[in-house]
């Protein structure tokens, strides 16, 4: 499923952009531990994210550049008298509320009492992806399964041991194991297939590959089907954060 195609299906195009663009700079500045930036960021997501709300709700949005309505509990009885889904009426202004407060009561936007910190920064991300996550399932319609696995590509799991840039996914320590690397690769992301994680790990010889998966197939620490797609069962999981600790020690 590709997230800005089912995203432009339902909502105009220059708030999906300004909505995928601020959340893109929100995790390049967490990953950066840069967390004033993130939570700085945090404010063109809400920005864009309300517009969105008021184009389903009201059929119109406040132009980009122009100012919105200042986000008061007032402005959610607003969102919460119209006609229309209750996500767009009550989940998601109440995240976004969460959002905004955090931003100019914490130190960021102004002075405060609490300076940005990791710990703010980390709930902004996250909150930031479960809304990402309700627009795309609303968005798209499709069956729950999909719905659900594009989801969590979204809601993937912040990993400092792994490098991604483009294309190219690498775990960060040349002498982690094929095996550990392929565990960690799974915990980031599951499931994948056989193929795209002996990429990952660059190792040479398919057949040797698969026996090191099938041996973790073996141990219930992975599920390989008969398509040789790689799911992460919860002794996996165990497992991965065991190897992930290691590494980052």
């Amino acid at each position: 499923m590709d997230i800005r195609t089912e995203l432009t299906n339902l909502f105009p195009q220059k708030l999906v952009d300004a909505l995928l663009d601020a959340y893109r700079e929100i995790e390049k500045a967490f990953d950066l531990s840069k967390w004033k930036a993130s939570e700085l960021d945090a404010g063109h997501f809400v920005e864009a994210s309300r517009r969105i709300i008021e184009h389903q709700l009201f059929g119109k949005y406040t132009a980009i550049g122009k100012s919105l309505p200042s986000f008061s509990d007032s402005e959610l009885k607003k969102y919460e008298q119209a006609s229309g889904d209750e996500s767009y009426r009550i989940l998601l202004p109440r995240a976004l509320k969460s959002i905004y407060n955090v931003r100019n009561k914490r130190g960021v936007g102004h002075l405060g009492k609490v300076s940005p910190n990791e710990m703010d920064s980390t709930y902004i991300l996250y909150t930031t992806k479960w809304i990402l996550a309700e627009f795309l399932r609303i968005a798209s319609g499709s069956d729950p399964e999909v719905v659900q696995s594009a989801i969590s590509n979204i809601v993937e799991r912040r990993i400092g041991v792994i490098w991604k840039h483009e294309n190219i996914v690498r775990i960060l320590h040349p002498k982690c194991s094929a095996r550990d690397q392929a565990l960690v690769h799974l915990y980031d992301t599951s499931p994948q297939p056989l193929q795209q994680l002996q990429d990952r790990v660059e190792y040479q010889n398919r057949s040797d590959f698969r026996k090191i998966l099938l041996r973790l197939h073996k141990a219930r620490l992975i599920e390989m089907n008969s398509t040789e797609q790689c799911h992460i069962t919860p002794l996996g999981q165990t497992e991965a954060e065991k190897i992930i600790m290691t590494l980052q020690g």
